[in-house]
């Protein structure tokens, strides 16, 4: 006899979807619960009443302990069931609710939520089977997260008995893994100081006592992603507002200018801003109407209203000609030498000997360059350290950082800042042996200068070119010299081209060469070289007066224009500036005979270089030789070397060497270099596949989910065509191309291809780190060995089995450039492809981030973002002598946002400081740093659950998950029996940098993907490996709980998710060069029920969001859900997902395993030994 279910009012169904239908309208079922609900709001000191309560969503856990079957079991069998995978009741503190009642202390979320892991020590000596309901369905345990905020570096002293004895000297110049060929040997007196270790087993190590105590100055909202832009050091103000805003005439006419300068566009922001301007109450319309405007500007750009003396001249802007000596190309014979000395007698015969002009310094023909417009180094160095509100955070005593790791031995150094590398700590050590300036007892310190420079295309039809010149101060840390908005960029050059055509294409490459090098002796004057050796004493922001010694530590700059600076041959038979590796030797980077020829055949410095070039130029400027003649190839091209004198090389005499500052490029030699390249010859390699596969490959990119904010965003219709890319978009390709290459091709070649694919965004999130330990550094350093080692399998193994062309839009391409070559009547062209010289800076990433620190410190990037800016200002030229005008506008804005900090200070309202933030998109709510997650107020959208059940009649996903509480003996009952939906929550997480960043979860987006802490299980190796589990949001929801005794209602955050789990035979991993492969949790059928693939999630257990890319090749399948749900996609779920580990550094490093900030929530991949990462040196292919 099939088994029935009975009503109270008598009525019996054949199964519980229809006696749930049926309860819903059942007036005697309602009436009974109202009943219950008043019995247990006016008895509230008296025992729970047996009745039956009305139906709630509550599952066990979000019920108090003594009120379930639970609660009869022992102690520590209640902790395991209840605390490890429930829904939170939020506290007043997370979610700001003041208008309910504190979480009563007998609800088990509320002794489980303060104090992190549940049973901590029970875990220790046994997993506990996981958790079932009364029908046997298991409840998957998850944990709530122990998250640790962001901690400034240890900065208590240790006691001199605790200092460690055992710590290995510093690498000097001659134990770098790039040694001179004749490295000095100097002994320096240190004094190690440590501090004491911070929650993260960071401590600061001082080679010298530094001049003041360590001040652990972190301020958390300054390290929040969402709000760090709105922080910058304030100062006081000590001059009245009339002084501040002068020559303005009143405080008005400066808020008006001040709404003009505060952006380039006006939007509707702009105007709300130009709303709230004008209801000021500090604004008069009419003292505005009398003010002359361009009169201020004028004033503003000349610098009249500033007594400061690098304001002589518009802020210290300057204008200067520059002179070069351009050769005459003529040899010189017997008859011009005759006639030579003729013209030297007629010369003494008819004028005095002392009137004689003395030979000039310049060889050559002069040619003048007018308009080179630049400021005095040491004048923007004064006038930053004394009145930048962002230098009171300058760092001037540099420090190592160690991280100690609670189980290893010993501990391991950190690279992330340019004020915690090698390089700045040993010339700060050397500053401090050197002898003090006479009488001088002034603390010593370092302005640590970081260039930039870079020419880029202004104008939108045209060629219209400006090159500037930006320096940093890496003094300042850069996470706040990153960010465009804190104006960290000093414009200090904007370099000038001859623009000569009519000569020879060598002799303009020389000249150009001489000009940019001319223009760079103006620079390093001769105060700068003085400062360089005396320093300067300035008052610095925090109030200490020092003396400060200038020191350039980088030089960012792309390929071309390194050579440019290093006076190098581009392209040339050497093209690396840091060693004389050859060209046609290029590919072999990261073998064993790469890095010794690396090693050992290092460039010589400037000046040891000199005596070639000097040579070369007696032959050209007084023998008449052209530039590339035979004699001068002889001498100079063996080493790429070119006949131009390196300004760079008057500070040599100091220890610097132009040719170690220059840093690496990952934008312009990776993403823009090897990697566009490698993706152009694997869209060609498809096109021989015929056109359809192409389409494929553009549809998968179409169908890949954006991530975050901004950091995957969705992809173009064609993808293959590469129209209008920039480097974020090449870098968007690389970290997604995995699924959507898969299957493509025959298995072979595909399985080859994706190993390459996986080893080139494993080596580039290894090289684009913001924090490095000497572990990563290593793995860094061996996956350089098998990226090459995969590039020259690909090279000839695998291209050679395809018969490539040129893609059409590489075609269009070339036949442009024919035409336009044919129009110049120029020889026919060229076409054969050239090696690539991008690959001869890869073998370099792991000693210039040993040096100098990470590359996002030096990146290019930050380059290219301040063009915006110049860009902006260009079109509010009108194109005539333009960078005379954008001087001028540089020169306003700056004294401009000079009053609004002063005036700010005063406690002046100034909107857009620092600057106004114009974003495309939506941009992170600026919830509390600290709190964990926050999910909104609105009760506008709620869902009745009986309407939803009727709504909804024979899903087995709305029956099954959102079921009447089993047991009969629990008096809670749900306000209104509702639930609210919302549509985002917002999740804050410690990165591994230890920073503070945010996650929106938008599940209408394709944004619902989240990694749930869970504990290790007894039943799944891979949770020991990976202390999370995946899961898809499907509502954000809260409800509010009304328990017995109580009369205001609790509320209560939930996650309605989809759960994932893992392919267990799929094998994953860095080893395995393969992405982690999950799919969804199959629906249960009737004989096993123990999973259902669906569930409820504590808010306050999410990890982060993660990045999942459907197995487009393995298809869809409707096999893991009953076909009646709503729940069911159309065509069915994707079969499998891949977990992209690659698509945030954050998230590879919480694969990697090897992150600083992220404690307990990372891999276990990694142990203290680098090398068990599983890229090792015994690589797959030889």
């Amino acid at each position: 006899m099939a088994k029935t279910s009975k009503c109270k009012c008598g009525l019996s169904f054949a199964n519980k979807g229809a006696l749930n239908r049926h309860k819903s309208e059942c007036t005697r079922v309602s009436a009974s619960s109202a009943e219950t609900f008043r019995v247990i709001s006016s008895r509230p000191d008296e025992e729970p009443p047996l009745k039956k309560s009305r139906r709630s969503v509550l599952p066990p856990w979000a019920l108090p302990a003594q009120l379930t079957s639970a609660g009869l079991r022992s102690e520590a069998s209640q902790v395991n069931s209840l605390s490890r995978a429930g829904v939170g009741t939020t506290t007043d503190v997370e979610n700001g609710h003041q208008d309910q009642e504190p979480l009563p202390p007998d609800l088990p979320g509320a002794t489980h939520f303060e104090g992190g892991y549940p049973a901590e020590q029970e875990a220790e000596d046994s997993i506990p089977p996981p958790p079932q309901t009364r029908s046997g369905r298991r409840i998957r345990p998850t944990w709530k997260l122990r998250e640790v905020l962001p901690e400034d570096v240890g900065a208590v002293i240790e006691e001199p008995g605790e200092v460690l004895r055992n710590e290995p000297p510093t690498p000097g110049p001659s134990e770098e893994a790039h040694v001179r060929q004749h490295p000095r040997l100097v002994l320096l007196v240190t004094d190690y100081v440590r501090t004491v270790a911070n929650s993260f087993g960071l401590r600061r190590f001082y080679k010298r006592r530094p001049h003041r105590p360590p001040q652990a100055n972190l301020i958390l909202e300054a390290c929040y992603a969402p709000t760090a832009d709105t922080f910058y050091a304030k100062k006081k103000a000590r001059r009245k507002v009339a002084d501040i805003i002068f020559p303005f005439p009143n405080l008005s006419s400066w808020r008006f200018s001040w709404h003009y300068t505060s952006g380039y566009k006006k939007t509707q922001a702009d105007r709300d801003a130009m709303k709230a301007l004008l209801t000021q109450p500090d604004f008069v319309p009419a003292d505005i109407a009398a003010t002359d405007f361009r009169k201020l500007d004028e004033q503003l750009a000349s610098g009249m209203q500033n007594e400061a003396p690098w304001s002589d001249d518009r802020e210290g802007w300057r204008t200067s000609s520059v002179t070069i000596g351009i050769p005459t190309g003529k040899r010189s014979t017997q008859a011009s030498r005759r006639e030579a000395a003729a013209t030297a007698r007629r010369v003494n015969r008819h004028e005095p000997e002392s009137d004689i002009p003395p030979a000039h310094a310049i060889p050559g023909h002069h040619f003048t360059v007018p308009d080179f417009h630049h400021k005095s180094l040491c004048a923007e160095i004064v006038k930053t350290f004394s009145t930048d509100p962002a230098a009171r955070d300058f760092v001037y005593d540099p420090f190592l950082v160690e991280h100690q790791e609670p189980d290893s031995p010993g501990a391991q150094r950190v690279h992330g800042e340019l004020f915690n590398s090698p390089a700045w700590v040993q010339e700060d050590v050397r500053l401090h042996n050197s002898p003090p300036e006479p009488g001088c007892d002034l603390p010593r310190a370092i302005a640590a200068i970081m260039l930039w420079s870079d020419a880029t295309v202004v104008s939108q039809f045209g060629n219209q070119k400006v090159w500037p010149a930006y320096m940093y101060f890496g003094n300042q840390s850069k996470y706040a010299r990153a960010r465009p908005t804190a104006r960290a960029a000093h414009h200090v050059a904007y370099f000038t081209t001859n623009g000569g055509k009519s000569a020879s294409a060598q002799l303009i490459t020389h000249c150009r060469r001489e000009l940019f090098h001319a223009q760079w002796e103006c620079l390093l004057d001769e105060e700068f070289v003085y400062a360089y050796e005396h320093g300067i004493i300035i008052d610095c922001m925090d109030g200490i007066r020092r003396r400060i010694y200038p020191r350039i530590f980088t030089y960012s700059a792309d390929y071309p224009e390194k050579m440019l600076i290093a006076t190098l041959r581009d392209k040339g038979r050497c093209p690396c500036p840091h060693c004389l590796v050859m060209f046609n030797t290029v590919h072999e980077v990261g073998t064993s005979g790469d890095r010794d020829g690396r090693c050992l055949n290092t460039r010589e410095t400037i000046i040891q270089q000199d005596e070639r070039v000097q040579e070369a130029r007696k032959i050209i400027y007084n023998d008449g030789y052209v530039v590339n003649s035979d004699r001068v190839e002889e001498l100079l091209r063996e080493h790429s070397l070119v006949p131009v004198k390196n300004t760079f090389s008057r500070l040599e005499r100091f220890g610097f060497n132009i040719q170690d500052a220059l840093v690496v490029d990952q934008l312009h030699e990776f993403e823009l270099g090897v990697w566009k390249a490698l993706f152009t010859h694997l869209v060609r390699i498809l096109e021989t596949q015929g056109p359809d596969i192409v389409n494929e490959l553009n549809k998968r990119f179409r169908d890949v989910p954006a991530f975050a904010w901004t950091t995957i965003r969705k992809f173009a219709d064609n993808v293959c065509e590469m129209k209008k890319m920039a480097a974020r978009d090449f870098e968007d390709i690389l970290q997604c191309i995995i699924p959507c290459f898969e299957g493509l091709l025959p298995e072979a070649d595909n399985d080859s291809i994706l190993t390459l694919l996986f080893v080139s965004a494993y080596w580039h999130a290894l090289a684009k780190m913001r924090m490095h330990t000497d572990t990563s550094l290593q793995i860094l350093d061996d996956s350089t060995s098998l990226l090459g080692n995969e590039l020259r399998h690909f090279a000839a193994v695998t291209c050679t089995k395809f018969d490539t062309r040129e893609t059409q839009a590489e075609y269009d391409l070339r036949k442009r450039a024919e035409a336009r070559r044919a129009s110049n009547q120029a020889g026919p062209s060229n076409s054969a492809a050239q090696p690539s010289s991008s690959t001869a800076q890869q073998s370099y990433y792991a000693w210039c981030i040993k040096r100098t620190g990470t590359t996002d410190s030096y990146t290019t990037q930050m380059g290219e973002h301040e063009h915006r800016r110049v860009k902006a200002r260009w079109r509010r030229t009108n194109g005539v002598r333009g960078g005379a005008q954008v001087v001028n506008i540089d020169a306003r804005e700056s004294r401009m946002h000079d009053m609004a900090y002063e005036l700010s200070d005063l406690g002046l309202d100034i909107p857009s400081l620092p600057v106004q933030r114009v974003s495309s998109g939506p941009e992170p709510s600026p919830i509390p740093a600290g709190q964990h997650h926050h999910i909104g107020n609105t009760v506008k959208n709620f869902v009745d659950l009986r309407q939803w059940q009727v709504e909804n009649p024979g899903d087995p996903v709305v029956e099954d998950s959102f079921h009447p509480l089993r047991d009969e003996d629990v008096p809670i009952a749900l306000h209104h029996d509702r639930i609210y939906a919302h549509a985002t929550a917002h999740f804050n997480y410690t990165t591994y940098d230890l920073q503070r960043d945010q996650d929106i979860v938008h599940p209408s987006m394709s944004k619902a993907d989240v990694l749930i802490h869970t504990p290790p299980s007894a039943e799944s190796i891979d949770s020991e490996l990976y202390p999370w589990e995946y899961a898809r949001v499907l509502g954000i929801y809260h409800c509010n709980v009304l328990l017995p005794g109580r009369i205001a209602s609790h509320r209560v955050d939930f996650l309605f998710v989809r759960w994932l789990e893992r392919d267990n035979i799929w094998e994953s991993g860095a080893q395995a060069r393969r992405l982690e492969r999950i799919h969804f949790t199959p629906w249960a059928d009737e004989v096993n029920i123990s999973e259902r693939g669906f569930g409820f999630v504590n808010p306050s257990h999410v990890v982060r969001a993660c990045h999942l890319i459907p197995a487009f090749h393995h298809g869809r399948t409707s096999e893991y859900l009953p076909l009646r749900t709503l729940y069911q996609d159309t065509g069915g779920d994707w079969k499998f997902f891949y977990v992209n580990r690659f698509a945030d550094r954050d998230t590879f490093v919480r694969h990697l395993g090897c992150g600083v900030g992220h404690l307990g929530l990372r891999s276990t991949t990694v142990a203290t030994n680098p090398r068990d990462s599983g890229l090792k040196r015994s690589l797959r292919r030889g």
